[in-house]
């Protein structure tokens, strides 16, 4: 019996019995395959609910109990969730690691970016007179992201020592190019000029940024291969799914036929 709409409480108590019913079934003869109409409403007439119904409401509920049961048993695993399964598995798997793979590359980038940034704030610093080594820090921690912390922390402990603060920011860096900057800040806290201790930053900072030059154009040209296959995916999907996998299999079919033909002649 289907029931539209709400429910009354007597209707919702009918469908709850008839649903139990139905699972009772379902679970008796779920391991027997051969079960048939006539064997699921003989125990019908047998159950107290079913008493006083007629040969339709019987034959209906009989029809209902062998639809989900043969649905039960034919239900098995198929390839395509198979393949499905293993390949949520592995991206559940990889997942993390690829993530992290991808922010240490976009962290890579951003750090060159920040390093750049020093590089030219020590370019136009360098040219005051009165600068010195803290003042270049003070303007680096304040146009840092990435490295705010530890250039932070050098500044704090720059009063007690400043080549031992300038030596504890490049093991907390740890990132060659920065290093490079803390190195020839150290060589201009021994009374060498600033001027002098970054006479190579200009070349450097040319020779990085005609590096991300390169990677940026890599980086781009990647992406149009990408956006290529992803655009000719639909197209190359569709005339490989409905020409040459229907042809592949109409051959393959027509071989066996051929093949069992002639083996029937011998």
């Amino acid at each position: 019996m289907i029931y539209y709409g709400t429910m009354n409480a007597s209707q919702e108590k009918t469908a709850y019995a008839e649903l139990e019913i139905h699972n009772k079934y379902i679970d008796k003869y779920k391991p027997n395959k051969g079960t048939t109409k006539e064997m699921v409403l003989r125990d019908l007439q047998k159950e107290e609910y079913y008493i006083a119904a007629t040969e339709d409401e019987l034959s209906e509920a009989a029809d209902w109990i062998c639809e989900d049961l043969k649905t039960v048993q034919n239900e098995y695993m198929k390839w395509f969730e198979l393949l499905i399964a293993f390949g949520i598995g592995a991206i559940a798997y990889y997942g993390p690691i690829w993530l992290l793979i991808f922010q240490k590359i976009m962290r890579q980038m951003e750090m060159e970016n920040e390093v750049m940034q020093f590089q030219t704030i020590i370019l136009m610093l360098m040219k005051i007179e009165r600068v010195n080594v803290e003042m270049i820090l003070e303007w680096l921690e304040r146009y840092s992201n990435i490295f705010r912390e530890p250039i932070s922390k050098c500044v704090n402990n720059f009063e007690s020592g400043p080549w031992e603060a300038l030596e504890e920011l490049k093991e907390d860096i740890a990132f060659p190019q920065l290093i490079r900057i803390v190195e020839s800040l150290q060589s201009a806290v021994e009374k060498i000029p600033i001027r002098q201790a970054f006479d190579e930053l200009d070349t450097e900072r040319a020779y990085y940024q005609e590096k991300r030059k390169e990677s940026n154009e890599r980086l781009i040209s990647r992406k149009s291969l990408i956006g290529k296959v992803v655009g000719f995916a639909p197209m190359v999907s569709l005339f490989v799914g409905y020409l040459i996998a229907p042809l592949c299999v109409i051959g393959l079919m027509s071989m066996t036929t051929a093949f069992n033909s002639m083996s029937s002649m011998m």
